[in-house]
């Protein structure tokens, strides 16, 4: 009250010059408030997108317009500098000779720099067809009008990746300046000399042209625990939760799921088998019937306020489905909420986006949109494809969303050149952008090398982190490179 009584003993000009000055730091600290919230993507939210959604970045419109677009969808010149540096190196294609068209064992075989280009060998006298396998990049955008002259029964057949391949036809369209891999066979006959047309000039491949994606420094192992497929999530608690196949050591027989909490990314704490197949599978024993255990690729995402775990059931299934902690604790216990598989493949992940719809993705980009309850899928399955419709990889996909932009990224094998010219494969995470949800995607860039299967997360001091369980000196192990997101919209490592 004596507060009371000098306040009211002051001038009155003196309290209106006090409201003004409340009112002006009112307005500084909404001010303050509201840049904030529509900073780049390394001012938002530290803890990352464990509460909400899995854009990990501000919630605006793509800046740059269409130019900026435009150099996302398509490679740029530097880009193209380095796929010609590859080609140079793997320049050519496979020729194998069979006994007939239906005769996958081959005779013979031999790297040749054309396709219909036929070296004189003492097979031939046996052989009735041949196939040539190599990756081709035309000059131009079109159908092409592919054909060998001179040569019958011709079958050419375009790989989009591992697990889609399809027929060419009059409606393939071919994007310049891709690579796409490619199978033609004909009929041999002796004496031919058949010629491979096209309408626009091409350029061959043994290997897919791949450009970037190695560290500066070595990515390191966080962790001595026998883990692939290391997923990590900064939970809703602000502590960090990894999980992934577990110790792997006979892929039929992972048996259980485990989760892993960290304050700090270094020292892990095993938080035990959150689901064991023995103890909790029901209707997955019915599936998988020669009594085998493998329990795949397991993701921990927090949704609505729990978290959820969607795994994959390997070989005897190849499936997936979800289960939901029964306490709202990442450590669980978990709950089977589907009885079913909800995947027809294995790989599953979530995406939330900005407006808190729910997404599964799974295979080499299939995606869908989740029901509420997180039992089922209630849209039909499309498949986020490049621009030129070649897929990102074959499988472990992970979208995320920053500044307006989808990133969606998947794993694949890719063979690589060392400076000595040899060539080594590696087991790598490659990602597309796009403005939209569904694509198209750009076409595929390489993160990082023996990074595949990989997530995205925000650690709480701001930095982005892509995941790995492959390096130098290690493997099976889960391990973390920083990474950040260019003004061109592009992902990069970090020195």
């Amino acid at each position: 009250m004596a507060g009371a009584g000098i306040v009211n003993s002051r001038p009155e000009s003196h309290g209106k010059k006090r409201k003004t000055v409340y009112l002006i730091i009112i307005v500084i600290i909404l001010t303050a408030i509201i840049s904030g919230c529509t900073k780049g993507e390394t001012d938002i939210d530290p803890i990352g997108m464990a509460q909400r959604t899995n854009a990990l970045g501000a919630e605006t419109e793509p800046s740059g317009g269409s130019e900026k677009l435009e150099k996302i969808m398509n490679y740029t010149a530097d880009e193209l500098n380095e796929i010609e540096k590859y080609v140079e190196r793997s320049k050519g294609a496979k020729l194998t000779l069979h006994r007939s068209k239906s005769d996958e064992q081959s005779l013979f075989t031999r790297i040749v720099q054309d396709i219909g280009e036929i070296p004189d060998n003492s097979r031939l006298k046996l052989t009735n067809y041949v196939r040539y396998s190599t990756y081709i990049a035309f000059s131009e955008t079109g159908n092409q009008n592919l054909a060998v002259k001179g040569a019958d029964d011709t079958e050419i057949i375009i790989r989009y990746n591992e697990l889609h391949s399809g027929r060419y036809t009059a409606e393939t369209v071919f994007k310049k300046n891709v690579f796409y891999k490619i199978d033609v066979g004909f009929s041999y006959s002796p004496g031919m000399t058949p010629e491979f047309q096209a309408d626009s000039e091409y350029k061959l491949s043994q290997n897919a042209p791949s450009f970037g994606g190695i560290p500066k420094k070595p990515v390191k192992a966080i962790a001595d625990i026998h883990l692939r497929d290391a997923f990590i999530l900064t939970g809703a608690d602000g502590k960090y939760y990894m999980t992934g196949t577990y110790d792997p050591v006979d892929w039929a027989n992972t048996k259980e799921i485990h989760v892993y909490r960290s304050d700090d990314l270094a020292a892990w704490t095993d938080l035990g088998a959150v689901w064991n197949y023995q103890r909790d599978a029901d209707w997955q024993k019915e599936m998988i019937k020669d009594g085998s255990s493998p329990i795949w690729a397991p993701e921990l995402h927090y949704i609505g306020g729990n978290y959820y775990i969607c795994y994959s059931m390997g070989w005897g299934a190849m499936n997936g489905s979800i289960l939901r902690s029964r306490t709202g604790a990442p450590e669980g216990p978990y709950e089977d909420i589907c009885k079913r598989p909800v995947f027809d493949y294995i790989d599953s992940t979530f995406f939330v986006d900005s407006d808190g719809a729910v997404y599964a993705i799974w295979s080499d980009g299939i995606i869908a949109r989740m029901s509420d309850d997180m039992t089922k899928l209630v849209s039909s399955p499309k498949a986020l494809v490049s621009e030129s419709g070649l897929r990102v990889g074959f499988e472990g996909c992970f979208l995320f969303k920053i500044n307006g932009l989808y990133y969606l990224c998947s794993a694949t094998y890719a063979i690589h050149y060392r400076e000595d010219g040899s060539a080594y494969q590696s087991y790598d995470s490659f990602y597309a952008v796009s403005d939209k949800l569904e694509g198209p995607y750009s076409e595929r860039r390489l993160l990082l090398i023996n990074g595949g299967h990989n997530n995205i997360f925000r650690a709480n001091d701001g930095k982005l982190y892509t995941t790995a369980f492959y390096g130098n000196d290690f493997a099976e192990r889960p391990a973390i490179a920083e990474i950040e997101v260019t003004e061109d919209g592009l992902l990069k490592l970090r020195a």
